[in-house]
Parts: C-alpha cells; structure tokens; sequence
C-alpha cells in the first residue's frame, strides 16, 4: 500500500534519474574523447619537441667541430707567435753586438784619428823644427 502511494513520486524520479545516469555518461564520454585529444596534442607536442631536440643535437655537433677548428688554428698561432718571438729575440742580440762594435769602431777611428792628428803635429813640428 506503502508503494501505491509512492509510485506518482518514483515515476516522476525515473526521468530525472535516467536523465543524471545519461548526463553521467555522456559526461564521461566527452571526458574520454577530451582525454584522447589531449594525449594527441601530446604526442604531436613530443614529436615536435623531439625534431626541435635533433636540430640542436645536430647545430650542437656543428659547433663543437667549428670549435675543434678553431682551437687548431689557436695551436698553429701559439707555435708560429713562439717561433717570431725567438727569431726577435735572435734580432735583437745580433743588434746588441753590432751596436757594441759599432762603438768599438767607433772609439778605434777616434783613437785612430787623434794618433794621427799626434803624428801629424809631431812630424809638422820634427820638419819644422828642425
């Protein structure tokens, strides 16, 4: 009797519980396919990001050959800037000694010219005076 007098009541529950078990369903349904696109977002992301990591591994590898390059050729500075500075310094030692006999030279000629000077006026003076 008890269900008699509910039964107006459960029938207009029905429609709306059917209505909340679709809604439920349809709602997970759309979460599912949301889901689905989200992971294909990601893979596309992933994929993109993986060519974008092989361009750089790829540039990355470049660089490093371009500085391999670069460091040889500072090497080959290094040693041809070493091999200049010892023939400069060979220069300038061999400066050094033509300045020193240079001197020596020129001190010998003064020597030179004040002994002749000395002769001169001795042998002016010897032809002279006598």
């Amino acid at each position: 009797m008890q269900l008699l007098e509910l039964a107006p009541h459960i029938t207009r529950l029905v429609p709306a519980a059917d209505r909340y078990l679709q809604s439920r369903s349809d709602g997970r349904e759309s979460q599912r396919v949301a889901m689905e696109q989200m992971a294909e977002g990601l893979r596309g992301d992933l994929k993109l990001m993986a060519a974008a990591q092989a361009g750089f591994d790829e540039k990355l590898t470049q660089q490093g050959e371009t500085l391999a390059g670069v460091v040889t050729d500072v090497r080959a500075a290094r040693v041809s800037s070493d091999a200049i500075e010892a023939r400069l310094q060979g220069l300038e030692a061999r400066m050094a000694r033509l300045w020193t006999l240079m001197l020596a030279g020129m001190v010998v000629l003064a020597i030179l010219g004040l002994v002749s000077i000395a002769v001169l006026l001795h042998v002016e003076h010897s032809v002279h005076g006598s």
